[in-house]
């Protein structure tokens, strides 16, 4: 731990700015780490509609240590940043706020390197050299992972959406280094693929399922589903039931919590199987 004496004092108000945010678990996971390492304050729920975020951010703000991000708000904090870190800028969503001492806004992004992270804990002898990776989806979750992958030095990232628009804008953004497929030419390359990664909703509780066929899958392939809830979604299920080495979202979501702890207080909190149990006990198995 890196907070100085005088902090230890303080009490520190956290939180997650979004709307909706009935099915957050984010104070869950930051109340449990607050109570582990004896930091005074509370992470709360902070449903703020678009309209309100100005008066937010004006009248609210230097009451808070750190804030998290998440729909529809990830692209709407920019214009209230002083600073901006580069994979934000990159990924072009900022999902951890920090203030620091000077009072400054500073916007970054945890979300690509708590997906590396999360994926070379559960899967550690996980390769990319010469790998074929296929994502699905262009969304803001896309767009981290791809980051992510990036950083790797990947070679060849195949990437399909439903709507073409998006396709080409993320083709656009991250400088022609994806190779886009339509939605119904998709089946050839997940085909071809070593790692399959659903970005998109499909599958997650009260959505339809991601419709794929499993058994065309290479029998080597890993199978990463960002959904969480449930658990197990029938991309999972399917998966697991070939063979194939599978990773649900909350491995992503819990690391990209931990590192907004990093920036906050110089802490990279341990997930430790209490805080799965809880998590996991509070989500669809």
């Amino acid at each position: 731990m890196n907070l100085q004496n005088t902090d230890l004092n303080k009490n520190f108000q956290l939180g997650v700015l979004g709307y909706p945010l009935s099915h957050t678990l984010s104070p869950i996971i930051h109340n449990y780490w607050m109570q582990k390492y004896q930091i005074k304050g509370s992470y709360n729920s902070l449903e703020i509609q678009t309209n309100d975020l100005t008066t937010f951010f004006k009248d609210n703000i230097s009451k808070f240590k750190g804030l998290n991000v998440t729909i529809p708000h990830k692209i709407n904090v920019f214009e209230f940043m002083d600073e901006i870190d580069n994979s934000a800028k990159v990924i072009g969503a900022i999902n951890c706020i920090s203030i620091n001492n000077e009072g400054k806004l500073v916007g970054a992004n945890t979300d690509a390197a708590g997906f590396m992270s999360g994926l070379r804990k559960f899967i550690p002898e996980i390769g990319f050299d010469n790998s074929n990776i296929m994502i699905i989806g262009a969304g803001g979750a896309s767009r981290a992972v791809i980051y992510s992958l990036l950083l790797e030095s990947v070679k060849k990232i195949s990437i399909s959406n439903r709507s073409r628009d998006r396709l080409k804008v993320i083709g656009r953004d991250f400088n022609g280094v994806l190779n886009p497929v339509d939605w119904d030419q998709k089946s050839k390359e997940i085909s071809n693929a070593d790692i399959i990664i659903n970005c998109t909703s499909l599958g997650m509780l009260g959505n339809d399922s991601l419709d794929i066929d499993v058994s065309s899958f290479n029998e080597n392939a890993i199978v990463i589903d960002l959904v969480y809830n449930p658990i197990e979604t029938e991309l999972i299920k399917s998966a697991k039931k070939r063979g194939h080495r599978v990773l649900n979202g909350l491995p992503m979501l819990l690391h990209q919590a931990a590192l907004s702890w990093k920036i906050w207080f110089d802490i990279l909190p341990d997930i430790d199987n209490e805080l799965l149990s809880i998590i996991e006990g509070k989500l669809k198995i």
